[in-house]
């Protein structure tokens, strides 16, 4: 078991990302940054995923300025990882920013959509701390 946006738990994602069978894919690879601010014990945490037409790899994130990043709260991310709360509800609602380029996001949401099958049995593993209270 890992816990939530620990460095296991983003090789663990890794792990099921590398491991699914992947289309021949393409060359314009996009980097999505998830910013999670807040998270108990950490602090903000960044992580990378990489796409095409498939998600091809989940990392620590780098110097290099990503594709976009999207960004908010731990109990936000909790509830988006849980399956609480989509991410549409989220960013109307204004729990969660997505900036860089937007065009290039749209262009790959077909990767993007398969996230969350293939993350399942990472998700089912995965343990939250609790979120620490605000003030």
């Amino acid at each position: 078991m890992a816990e939530f946006l620990s460095d296991e738990w983003i090789a663990a994602l890794d792990a099921a990302a590398r491991a699914a069978p992947n289309a021949a894919g393409d060359a314009d690879v996009l980097a999505v940054e998830p910013l999670v601010r807040g998270v108990p014990g950490r602090g903000d945490v960044r992580y990378r995923v990489m796409c095409d037409t498939d998600v091809r790899a989940v990392t620590r994130s780098s110097a290099d300025a990503p594709d976009v990043r999207i960004e908010t709260d731990y109990a936000t991310a909790v509830a988006l990882a849980r399956g609480q709360l989509n991410a549409q509800t989220a960013l109307a609602d204004g729990m969660l920013r997505v900036s860089g380029d937007l065009a290039r996001l749209a262009a790959h949401a077909g990767g993007l959509a398969r996230l969350g099958d293939l993350f399942a049995s990472v998700r089912a593993t995965t343990t939250f701390a609790p979120a620490e209270p605000e003030g």
